[in-house]
């Protein structure tokens, strides 16, 4: 997931195996020449470094390979199971993906403690490797590839449901599973996905005084070394006992050969784990990184306004790697977070000064005053990041006076007393919005206060000083949209114009080293869609394309997408309505509406259109009512067909759906309208 860019990390690999080169002077349990296995953030390198707690000695009967299978997903089994859901003999488990390395670790651990397992896998060769390897029974064995797997538990439970549920499967899957759970049960999350898109919970099954919990052992990691240690130490316990062993089978690649290794696990057709061995001759290719050749003063004092909040945390950590030593955060309420609290004490610990004070920028006097203690504690400032916003979003015909001021004072006031009352700084780079340039509705205050910050750095360049305002679109690792989850139109722009952690970074790094050489733009604009990258998306073309300002934007790219299905023979987009009125046979209107029918239902579940199967009920893929309405909507929007919401959720397959929507369509030509 974090080669396809689904979580935000820059690293790869978190468990290994290998021979240990050198030890801290503290350590004591390990020295060099030992065969370990162990967590690392980062393992798949030539040399990765860890702490002393996240290792475990190798027995002498299991090889590196076998090893490097172990840390991540017997580690996860083990804590899910024995530490959160404490389970005890005789309880049932239902474990999804049970052919996967922690599904197996699972069912191991579930196998010692004398549970009764549930199981569900994807394919008929994993289904034989559950029953025949592990003697689940037939009847215990499931579907994870469709709904079935959730009436079965309740038949095979008489409706009682199961006590402890190992979860990986996401969206309507997830849902159908939390209400598999038994009374007093224990549901432990471990996918990633629902969790990234801030995913809502059913509240009803709590009623039956069940648990659910998530599990992330990266974060574990991080946060909490002494229980990493003792996740570990447990593991391998196990692993040394017996009731543990690696899980079948170890299939090895090369490291050269990565990219094969992940689209096997890409597939979903691999079993048991997957391990990369690391070879002299073994030539990696690897993509080129641009290099900055931006360096700030360690003795310069760098001033983050709103900088405790989610992009200012991770600019700030950015700035420390690009030398800064002396940092300054100006927010309204200090540190009352613990991410704020932990941000202080990692920058302090790299041997940062770190100055925090309370300040309302768009107060004057308490921005003289601030910037009075910052030099007198720190030193001259050198930069300042400009990140302080309010949201305050609502209609304008519905928008309070507070509303307004609130949402613009800390861009407009707040910019310009830092623009007034600091020297010409070497750089002054304010964060605005991209909504300044295309408006939003709902937030017309915040576009208003992103126009003036844009027109202010304009103005400073004007009077020979240093200022660049970046026009962030949607930001999709950091941040309050990251933070608080992503809705409306804006779900459907994130992942075509959505930023991640490390291009927001090289954006910063382009802005501060433009603005300190006086060589780059005033007003960096990110987020704005053209009409060919929108078709490409395949979402509904943004709203501001409408506006003929953005006429030109409508147009590019338009030519360069006659691939997609929608676009006609000269490169124009051809609406689905259009191509039904065109059709010369009932059968190509059905194949317009089907393919715009995919595209649909792949937005509004947020999945992949190659993961859309025709050939089955919508109702499997967890259509609900008020999603059916939403179809409903569009088949009239988009085909000018007149269903209703028992049309899309009868038992019909989807290219029997679209069949109807084409027939009913009103611009569907006279004789080819079905009779009744």
């Amino acid at each position: 997931m974090t080669a396809m860019g689904q979580i935000p990390d820059s690293t790869i690999g978190v468990d290994a195996a290998g021979i240990i080169s050198r030890v801290g002077s503290a350590v004591t349990k390990f020295k060099s020449g030992d065969r370990v296995a162990f967590f690392a953030q980062g393992a798949h390198s030539t040399h990765p470094r860890t702490r002393a707690d996240n290792c475990a000695l190798i027995p002498d009967n299991m090889s590196l390979e076998e090893a490097a299978s172990v840390p991540t997903i017997h580690g996860t089994a083990w804590y899910a199971l024995v530490r959160l859901a404490r389970v005890q003999p005789g309880q049932s488990l239902l474990v999804h993906a049970a052919a996967g390395g922690v599904g197996q670790a699972a069912i191991q651990i579930a196998k010692h403690f004398g549970m009764e397992i549930f199981a569900t896998v994807s394919n008929e060769t994993k289904r034989h490797l559950i029953r025949e390897t592990y003697g689940v029974p037939d009847d215990h064995i499931f579907n994870s590839r469709d709904l079935s797997f959730a009436k079965g538990i309740k038949r095979m439970t008489n409706g009682r449901g199961v006590d402890v549920i190992l979860n990986s499967l996401s969206g309507e899957a997830l849902r159908q599973t939390w209400h598999c759970i038994a009374p007093f049960g224990y549901f432990v999350e471990i996918g990633l996905r629902d969790i990234l898109n801030n995913t809502g919970l059913e509240m009803a099954p709590f009623k039956q005084d069940a648990t659910f919990t998530f599990l992330n052992l990266a974060h574990v990691q991080r946060s909490r070394p002494d229980l990493m240690a003792a996740i570990v130490e447990g593991t391998f316990d196990f692993i040394r006992q017996g009731i543990s062993s690696p899980v079948k089978p170890i299939t090895t690649y090369p490291i050269s050969d990565v990219e094969r290794a992940f689209r096997l696990m890409q597939a979903g057709k691999h079993l048991g784990k997957l391990v990369l061995t690391w070879g002299e001759d073994d030539v990696v290719p690897v993509l080129g990184r641009q290099q900055t050749t931006l360096a700030l003063d360690p003795l310069g004092v760098y001033v983050l306004v709103g900088g405790l909040g989610g992009l200012g945390r991770s600019l700030s950590e950015r700035l420390v790697e690009l030398g800064a030593r002396k940092l300054c955060f100006l927010s309204r309420s200090g540190v009352n977070s613990d991410a704020a609290t932990d941000l202080v004490r990692s920058l302090q610990n790299q041997a940062v000064q770190v100055l925090v004070l309370k300040c309302d920028i768009s107060l004057e006097r308490a921005v003289t005053s601030a910037l009075a203690s910052v030099s007198q504690q720190l030193g001259p400032v050198r930069g300042v990041l400009q990140g302080a916003m309010v949201l305050r979003d609502t209609l304008f015909v519905n928008m309070t006076h507070q509303q307004w001021i609130e949402a613009t004072r800390p861009k407009i006031q707040g910019s310009w007393y830092l623009h007034k009352h600091l020297p010409d700084v070497d750089f002054f780079v304010i964060l605005s919005s991209a909504v300044a340039t295309f408006g939003n509705r709902g937030q017309s205050n915040y576009s208003a206060a992103g126009a003036y910050q844009d027109q202010l750095a304009y103005y400073r360049r004007s009077l020979g000083m240093h200022a660049t305002t970046v026009d962030l679109g949607i930001m999709r690792d950091v941040g309050v949209l990251a933070e608080t989850g992503i809705t409306d139109n804006l779900r459907d722009w994130e992942q075509p114009y959505g930023i991640r952690k490390p291009e927001f970074h090289a954006l910063m790094e382009i802005a501060i080293d433009g603005d300190i050489k006086g060589a780059g733009p005033a007003q960096i604009i990110t987020g704005l869609a053209t009409g060919g990258s929108a078709v490409v998306s395949g979402i509904d073309a943004p709203y501001y394309l409408e506006n003929a300002k953005f006429g030109i934007m409508a147009l590019t790219g338009m030519r360069s997408a006659s691939g997609d299905s929608n676009a006609g023979s000269d490169g124009s987009i051809v609406p689905t309505h259009a191509r039904v009125a065109q059709a010369e046979t009932l059968e190509d209107a059905t194949l317009a509406v089907v393919g715009a029918l995919v595209r649909q239902i792949a937005r509004m579940l947020q999945m992949p259109t190659d993961e859309i199967d025709t050939g089955r009920f919508l109702h499997n893929y967890g259509i609900d009512s008020l999603l059916a309405i939403e179809v409903v909507n569009w088949a009239l929007k988009d085909v000018k067909s007149t269903v209703n919401v028992f049309d899309v959720l009868s038992s019909i397959p989807m290219i029997s759906l679209a069949s109807k929507i084409a027939a009913k369509s009103s611009v569907l030509r006279a004789d080819l309208v079905q009779k009744p």
